[in-house]
């Protein structure tokens, strides 16, 4: 049972927290639904943005994905101590899928973004990464909701 002391004490961090991961969650829920789709359909090269022209991906998860990640560890490392164990199991679980999160979103937009921008890329390149992005974009996607539920779920009692 969590005491209603640690629900106040760490009442900030955790909605700060769960705002961050709603925003992560619902930036990647709108490219696996609506942008990923469009791009499958009808495959223009070179359709993606400058990677820091306005409208690019890049200012919605830059810092947002990094900051989220550091305020996960910064909810686990300063209230772990205070959290029953199976609250602190979640947490981990909560990091490991916001790692996992984080790690595939690093490789799509270093690898698959590029592609996107690429004007001399053809039709086929563009469709196959879109593809790859759909499945890895729907790992980002479950990675997230496993974190926000590892890290809300608790406060539920």
């Amino acid at each position: 049972m969590v005491e209603i002391e640690v629900l106040r004490r760490t009442r900030a961090l955790s909605v700060a927290l769960t705002a961050l991961l709603c925003m992560w969650f619902f930036g990647n829920l709108y490219e696996q639904i609506v942008w990923n789709p469009q791009l499958l359909a009808d495959p223009k090269p070179g359709s993606l943005v400058g990677e820091f022209a306005a409208g690019s991906p890049v200012f919605y998860y830059l810092p947002w994905a990094p900051i989220t990640f550091v305020a996960a560890v910064a909810l686990r490392v300063k209230f772990g101590a205070a959290v029953p164990e199976t609250v602190r199991k979640k947490w981990n679980w909560g990091l490991g899928a916001l790692g996992v999160g984080l790690a595939v979103k690093v490789m799509l937009v270093t690898r698959v973004n590029p592609v996107f921008r690429d004007a001399t890329a053809t039709s086929a390149e563009v469709h196959d990464n879109a593809v790859i992005w759909a499945f890895s974009n729907g790992v980002v996607v479950l990675s997230v909701a496993a974190a926000l539920h590892c890290f809300t779920a608790w406060r539920r009692v």
